[in-house]
């Protein structure tokens, strides 16, 4: 996404959409969201991932979304430029984000992918309470 690679615990992952093949709604969401699919109460909102981790260096033109990360819960989905593979990280080799005033969504990074590893339960939480 933006040129930054991000992980994500396979534990909360629900699925994975092509993001052309869904029929979004958008009428009356903010500008980080995307767009909208499903039914309520089974609604998931998709996030302009880009705009919601890196504000300070989003540029809409350098987004090129092409799948959709439906989060657990399935309230909430992450737009991604594309899924590259899944891997087994070992916590061991995770350095851990000591700075979460910052960016309370990254729980750390992986260099030997280099990646950056997303907390998950904070960045719905995130989401949840921005949303309210």
């Amino acid at each position: 996404m933006h040129g930054m690679k991000l992980a994500v615990n396979f534990d909360r992952i629900e699925g994975a959409l092509n993001i052309h093949d869904l029929s979004m709604d958008i009428a009356g969401l903010p500008d980080w969201i995307l767009g909208a699919f499903g039914m309520d109460p089974q609604r998931t909102h998709v996030v302009d991932t880009a705009q919601w981790l890196i504000p300070e260096r989003y540029k809409p033109e350098h987004s090129q979304y092409s799948e959709v990360l439906i989060l657990q819960g399935r309230k909430w989905a992450l737009a991604c430029d594309g899924l590259v593979k899944s891997i087994q990280v070992p916590l061991d080799r995770v350095n851990l984000n000591q700075d979460r005033e910052r960016r309370p969504w990254l729980l750390g990074t992986y260099m030997a992918e280099r990646c950056a590893i997303i907390d998950v339960d904070q960045l719905v939480e995130e989401f949840e309470a921005v949303s309210a």
